[in-house]
């Protein structure tokens, strides 16, 4: 008897990230920072055989005052079980259990680890929001990491910037 393998849940997931200094923590700058995309409409159509695609975005303070760039794309046959403090597990029905390991970077205020926060099943879209400080020779800085992730295909490329998610969590902390 042949047994039928079941197709792997497709993937995509957007990372966002916002870094910036003391300079612009507070009022007048912080309303600069505030009006700052926290999604981008283009996402990379898998080709043949990927199931996983990843599009990251920076935009810091110290890089022509946060002009958006593009700092990776890519894609993979597989789902990886992690990527940066975010965890990646599979449902046996399809879908992936989302979780996180803590703050990015080593970050401060330390973040308790979720390996199962939430279940994103085939066709839902998930938002996971983390901010934290940082402290590095030249002083502190600050950031703000937003994952978007769409389970399942097909998924347009302005996913991301139309509606809101099926699933929001938001775990920024008080940063000051």
């Amino acid at each position: 008897m042949v047994q039928r393998r079941e197709a792997p849940t497709a993937l995509a997931v957007q990372v966002v990230e916002i870094l910036w200094s003391k300079a612009t923590r507070g009022a007048p700058r912080s309303n600069e920072r505030a009006a700052l995309p926290r999604a981008f409409p283009r996402l990379p159509s898998p080709t043949e055989g990927a199931v996983f695609v990843l599009q990251r975005h920076c935009m810091a303070e110290w890089v022509q005052q946060f002009s958006p760039r593009l700092v990776e794309t890519s894609q993979a046959p597989e789902v990886p079980r992690s990527l940066d403090v975010l965890r990646l597990a599979p449902l046996p029905q399809g879908g992936f259990l989302l979780g996180w390991t803590g703050t990015p970077d080593g970050g401060q205020p330390r973040r308790h680890p979720d390996r199962s926060a939430l279940e994103l099943l085939p066709g839902q879209y998930a938002r996971l929001i983390l901010n934290a400080r940082h402290t590095n020779y030249s002083g502190q800085y600050y950031s703000e990491t937003i994952y978007h992730l769409a389970c399942g295909t097909p998924t347009t490329p302005e996913r991301f910037t139309q509606g809101p998610p099926d699933h929001d969590l938001d775990l920024k902390a008080y940063l000051f």
